[in-house]
């Protein structure tokens, strides 16, 4: 498990490095994380809601998806609830088959409403787009 000085200090140096902007427990954007919508233990899914608050429940993913299919433009909130260590790490794409704008989400963060938080800027098509109705794919990945 990590420290929340490790996490903190990994951030900066994705940031640094990629000019990403991962969201973590600790420094998630306009909105704090939301508390998992399920409870705390870690499940090992990225979770798909279509309404904001974790509201109408789309799909579930253990492993990375390159098309996110019914869900896909259509997801208003989302949980990382995997299990802590390797690849514990979300990207998210605006684009199919992991192409276009990302943004990294961390282990246990969740975002309650997607209107609040852009694609990274300078990353692809819909760079600094909302995630809101607008992620096509992700990937499980070791952002920090």
């Amino acid at each position: 498990m990590r420290s929340t000085r490790s996490i903190l200090i990994g951030a900066a140096l994705v940031t640094l490095a990629l000019g990403a902007t991962p969201l973590t427990a600790q420094a998630a954007g306009p909105e704090s994380p939301s508390p998992s919508p399920v409870g705390s233990a870690a499940n090992g899914q990225l979770m798909l809601y279509y309404d904001i608050g974790y509201n109408n429940w789309c799909d579930d993913w253990a492993g990375e998806s390159p098309d996110w299919g019914t869900c896909r433009n259509k997801v208003s909130s989302i949980y990382n609830n995997g299990y802590p260590g390797n690849l514990d790490d979300v990207w998210v794409y605006w684009g199919l088959n992991y192409t276009g704008a990302r943004r990294g989400i961390a282990n246990g963060v969740g975002l309650s409403d997607l209107r609040l938080y852009p694609f990274d800027a300078n990353t692809g098509s819909g760079s600094g787009q909302a995630l809101n109705d607008n992620i096509s794919s992700h990937v499980w990945a070791n952002i920090f």
